[in-house]
């Protein structure tokens, strides 16, 4: 994996590598996706959008990162990444397409380590709340227009709603710092807990 140095100063992250190196054709397409840190507290960083993961590509970027990010024991920060979106809507077109999905959303769901979702006012709102059991906390940067379904009970705790993009980073850190006091299979076990309840609510 080669490496470039970059600064994704909208997203309030201080440090940043973009992380490349896929001899199978392509960087995907993402805003950007490697190490970051956010003052004291280095993670992977994977921001895209709804147009993110449509191609194998993505979906082998994205297994690298996340592999990148258990071996060096950090947390995985999702930036407007609509999984389920994504997962639900799209049909593969080819078989390596359809194995790297499944091998990115198992090797998602057994991730160890915190994964926090982030979706600031640049997403598209509708069917926001769907998108929630893919993180173990989640910051909601929403516009004041936008109203949200009530949750279910067990993302209630781990879910911060702010109005302002400023507010963000503060968020992100008390996640990380509340979620890495948490063993890594209480995360899994509670990951597949909220997916399951969010499915069967129709959020």
């Amino acid at each position: 994996m080669s490496s470039n140095p970059s600064n994704p100063s909208q997203l309030f992250f201080n440090k940043a590598i973009q992380l490349y190196g896929d001899r199978a054709g392509g960087q995907g397409n993402f805003k950007f996706a490697g190490l970051a840190e956010l003052q004291e507290s280095k993670v992977v960083l994977l921001q895209g959008n709804a147009e993110s993961l449509y191609q194998s590509a993505d979906w082998r970027r994205f297994q690298r990162l996340v592999a990148l990010a258990d071996r060096l024991k950090k947390p995985v920060v999702l930036w407007n990444l609509p999984l389920v979106r994504i997962t639900t809507a799209q049909h593969p077109t080819s078989l390596a397409l359809g194995t790297a999905m499944q091998k990115a959303e198992v090797q998602l769901l057994k991730f160890p380590h915190p994964i926090l979702t982030v979706f600031d006012q640049e997403y598209e709102w509708h069917n926001a709340t769907q998108e929630l059991g893919w993180g173990d906390g989640t910051v909601l940067a929403k516009p004041p227009e936008v109203d949200l379904p009530e949750l279910p009970d067990v993302q209630q705790y781990n879910v911060k709603i702010v109005y302002r993009q400023a507010d963000v980073p503060a968020q992100i850190l008390e996640l990380l710092q509340d979620l890495s006091e948490i063993p890594g299979t209480e995360l899994v076990a509670n990951r597949l807990e909220s997916l399951r309840l969010l499915t069967e609510s129709g959020c």
